[in-house]
């Protein structure tokens, strides 16, 4: 059966969304913009943290997908939500979100896991035979994925990891044409293998001390997401 410090924690649980509701039923027509408070009110904390948490809980509802799950939580309206956070603290630069990290990697962070999502449904799609969907879910993972490579001035390693793999795997063997030339799809596929690797080896080199290798394997375990229910 279900322990007694389990049965307690459900109460509270319990209460805090009760408790939540009843707010929101009170006080929700006297917000500026209704839909927004569903969202934020009973949330405590800047905008920096409410990124750092609905980003975590993406990661965290990606990997329980990867494990089997269904998508019970709403992905794709954690991703609206965060994008649309990113972009509110865009207006104002000097926003405690950019103060670690530019704008540019904040995004990055977050298309890194969008990647991985639209990945992970082209995998899941290979599993049922759908050859459509799985083409589909690899452009879309493509085309978020190769805006960091174009557009920034940096990249974070592990993210252009990532994004040139989910290019590779876009690649079909049909011939290429951009401005009018013919480009050898093989040849492509080897220049963007040949730019992993050498991304891959620097990444060695830096983790390659032992501490660095502590951070390194910190640094998956803080990116895995956390599933709390607390946070919800």
């Amino acid at each position: 059966g279900w322990s007694t410090n389990y049965l307690v924690f459900m109460q509270q649980l319990s209460n805090r969304y009760f408790n939540r509701a009843m707010f929101l039923l009170t006080v929700r027509s006297d917000h500026p913009s209704p839909q927004e408070a569903e969202v934020r009110e009973g949330f405590k904390g800047g905008q920096d943290v409410h990124f750092e948490l609905l980003l975590s809980r993406i990661r965290g509802v990606v990997y329980l997908l990867s494990l089997g799950y269904e998508d019970d939580w709403g992905l794709n309206e954690l991703f609206q939500e965060a994008r649309k956070e990113l972009s509110r603290a865009l207006r104002h630069p000097s926003q405690s979100l950019f103060v670690d990290i530019a704008p540019a990697g904040q995004m990055q962070r977050l298309d890194y896991v969008h990647v991985e999502y639209y990945r992970l449904l082209s995998e899941q799609c290979a599993d049922d035979n759908d050859e459509a969907k799985k083409k589909s879910n690899k452009i879309r993972a493509a085309q978020i994925a190769i805006r960091m490579l174009m557009e920034d001035d940096y990249v974070i390693g592990e993210a252009a990891m990532l994004a040139l793999k989910a290019v590779i795997d876009c690649l079909g063997d049909e011939a290429m044409t951009i401005d009018g030339d013919n480009l050898d799809v093989s040849d492509v596929r080897t220049k963007l293998f040949q730019y992993r690797q050498m991304i891959g080896e620097v990444l060695s080199l830096q983790h390659s001390e032992k501490d660095d290798m502590m951070h390194r394997e910190a640094f998956k375990a803080s990116n895995m997401g956390d599933f709390n229910m607390e946070w919800f």
